[in-house]
């Protein structure tokens, strides 16, 4: 026999449970959208990572080393290593170089040199890479004669190729080589209301975005009409002062340090090499740079990194990404890292 006592305390055993369960299990959990799986081409070397090696095995074939640092669901890494593994440029990477695929969150261990030997991710952390895929190329003292920092259109990947092959690096820089081989005018310039006619920088002390393009630019008119056009990025874009360069120009200009230049001669300072190329300002000095096509997510928060002091607050915009993003998904939102039809 059950006393009426009892009976009450069992009846409310089950709403207490309910009432006193963490609150966030009564949250809605977003979803991310966008990663895509893939597996580096399978023709990649087998390489123990031993880079030093490496590199000496691919002199001895006559070969360069090309490093491969991708990240598991990246889109990016998907997009390249799918035209990659397709004719003439499967054939000219096999031909011409040793491909190795390095995990940015790996754990593997990895040794660059006999004085250099630590895991894939801290490796990745050391080379301050923030962009996936980021290629190295290596000649054949181990040193990088070219690096590309995120996505690249196939076009420009076979003409990054042929400068390795050619060893064209010890002659002049890429952005120079790229330039005489993919010249074609085929890109005109697209304004925007955004953009601002500045001379002297030297005055402008707030956050400043610099837009570094040129008439060979492949992937400019993506950048335009499918990226900056969208409200969100517009909404980041607004608080930026704004300028739009033409990377081949010889007009006279001041840079933030007053000293005056030219924004062909700015370009190759900052070693921008890719077009568009975007560089952020803040207070005069550089705290951010896009040297590939990002999908809308990406790009959003590295504008974000340039506001409101976020580059002090965080190390870099992926950990302000991270942060944010999980946020989003607390409330429930959906997260698109990046679908084909946003390009």
């Amino acid at each position: 026999m059950i006393h009426t006592r009892n009976r009450t305390r069992l009846l409310l055993m089950p709403l207490l449970a309910l009432l006193l369960a963490p609150t966030f299990a009564q949250q809605p959990q977003g979803t991310i959208t966008g990663g895509v799986a893939y597996e580096p081409p399978e023709w990649f070397k087998e390489s123990f990572l031993e880079i030093a090696e490496d590199v000496e095995e691919a002199r001895e074939a006559g070969k360069h080393v090309m490093l491969f640092f991708h990240l598991n669901g990246c889109p990016y890494c998907a997009k390249t290593a799918e035209y990659i593994d397709q004719e003439p440029i499967r054939s000219e990477l096999q031909k011409h170089f040793d491909s190795i695929a390095i995990n940015i969150k790996g754990d593997r261990e990895i040794a660059m040199n006999e004085d250099t030997t630590t895991t894939e991710r801290v490796l990745a952390k050391y080379l301050k890479v923030q962009y996936t895929p980021t290629i190295l190329f290596l000649d054949h003292n181990n040193r990088t004669v070219l690096r590309l920092n995120g996505y690249r259109a196939p076009e420009v990947f076979r003409v990054a190729l042929d400068y390795v092959r050619d060893k064209a690096y010890l002659k002049q820089p890429f952005s120079a080589y790229k330039r005489e081989r993919l010249s074609g005018g085929g890109y005109r310039f697209i304004d925007n209301p955004l953009f601002e006619d500045i001379r002297d920088f030297s005055t402008l002390r707030g956050p400043v975005m610099l837009i570094f393009e040129d008439r060979d630019c492949v992937s400019c008119d993506t950048f335009h009409r499918k990226l900056i056009s969208r409200p969100e990025i517009s909404a980041q874009m607004k608080r930026y002062r704004m300028v739009r360069l033409d990377a081949d120009s010889t007009q006279a200009i001041t840079d933030f340090q007053g000293r005056k230049t030219s924004p062909a001669e700015w370009a190759d300072r900052l070693k921008m090499s890719y077009r568009p190329g975007v560089v952020l300002f803040d207070q005069g000095k550089e705290v951010a740079r896009v040297e590939s096509l990002l999908y809308p997510f990406h790009f959003e928060h590295v504008l974000r990194y340039g506001l409101d002091g976020n580059h002090e607050k965080y190390p870099d915009w992926l950990a302000l990404m991270d942060e944010r993003t999980q946020k989003l998904l607390a409330e429930g939102k959906t997260v698109n890292i990046g679908k084909p039809e946003d390009w």
